[in-house]
């Protein structure tokens, strides 16, 4: 096969004349997926046929320069991924580098991801995880490839980059201006109860209550899932009948923040003269509710600049850094005088 040309030896075009993805090409020729079935030898057959080894990708991988960056996010209707989204793609633009995005929702599928983007010869990658996924294996596969960059999340190598937010400083400046309004009680709508990360807030949140000297109820406070309906169904549970409710809710994110918002409404109540809501991650829908949302903004130009520049250092300089968020101070926490 020595006349066939290089861009014929493609782990793309081994994909597509196996019927299978990158993903699986990647696993079979490394040795990772040890089953041997069909799969496998139409894997082999095609990668014989067009004269591509794992040797000749791993060669190739690093020998230019390729002007292009990924991205895996979990989703992109997801808060925080869309506004990181957003802010990443015309920062890149203007160095004339292009975005490639990868969108799982799960460990299985971020794993596929970096494996096809990784294929692609990527400069480096951008990881914000799923919701309780471990992605340890799988970086620490690339991160002597090209230069890693997890956002978010709880660390999971020591061999990749991370740039994390201060989640604890979040938490105490909620905590601390729902203090400083006078209320005396307080629930908390958690993230997904499988996510390490989840589960880390919520102990921050009660360190907090009682550091403030304010109270809550196990009942009061739930996981689930980061949506509008979520956050009117639990409004409905919390204030349509019990004799004692919270005086503010603090959400995990602003679609939670603003169900709540809906169904108190309905209910009759108002906000914030009685009750106090707050949201998290500052969307567009956190300055145009009625009234507007108190949020926790994460920084997401500085996520952006410090991912990019650990990336431009390479693989062999992984760093960890952490940054802290800003409380958006609006309507929604702020009693007029004399209307509680």
């Amino acid at each position: 096969m020595a006349g066939r040309n290089e861009s014929n030896r493609s782990i793309t075009n081994v994909a597509a004349l196996a019927n299978v993805s990158i993903a699986t090409v990647s696993r079979v020729l490394s040795g990772k997926r040890t089953k041997d079935d069909d799969i496998a030898r139409r894997v082999r057959a095609a990668a014989e046929q067009l004269d591509y080894s794992v040797n000749y990708a791993a060669s190739a991988l690093r020998s230019t320069i390729t002007n292009t960056i990924g991205l895996i996010i979990p989703s992109a209707t997801e808060t925080f991924s869309a506004q990181l989204l957003d802010e990443i793609e015309p920062t890149i633009d203007v160095d004339s580098q292009q975005l490639l995005l990868g969108i799982g929702a799960d460990q299985e599928a971020q794993g596929e991801r970096m494996a096809s983007l990784v294929a692609r010869h990527v400069d480096g990658l951008i990881v914000v995880p799923a919701a309780g996924a471990d992605l340890t294996e799988v970086l620490e596969r690339y991160a002597g490839t090209l230069p890693i960059v997890q956002v978010g999340g709880r660390q999971r190598s020591f061999h990749t980059s991370m740039v994390g937010l201060d989640e604890n400083t979040a938490m105490e400046m909620v905590i601390g201006h729902l203090a400083d309004q006078g209320i005396e009680s307080v629930a908390y709508m958690a993230g997904k109860e499988i996510s390490f990360e989840s589960a880390e807030l919520f102990a921050m949140f009660h360190t907090q209550v009682r550091a403030h000297h304010l109270r809550t109820q196990p009942d009061w406070n739930r996981f689930g899932e980061r949506s509008v309906q979520r956050g009117f169904d639990c409004a409905m549970r919390l204030f349509s009948e019990p004799l004692v409710q919270p005086e503010a809710v603090v959400c995990a994110d602003d679609t939670i923040a603003f169900g709540m918002m809906v169904a108190l409404h309905a209910l009759g109540l108002r906000v914030p003269q009685d009750v106090l809501i707050v949201g998290y991650n500052d969307s567009p829908i956190a300055s145009t509710t009625m009234p507007t949302l108190t949020s926790v903004r994460p920084p997401f130009q500085q996520i952006v600049s410090e991912a990019l520049r650990l990336i431009a250092l390479g693989p062999e300089r992984p760093a960890h850094i952490s940054l802290p968020p800003r409380l958006i101070i609006r309507d929604s926490t702020v009693v007029p005088n004399g209307s509680r």
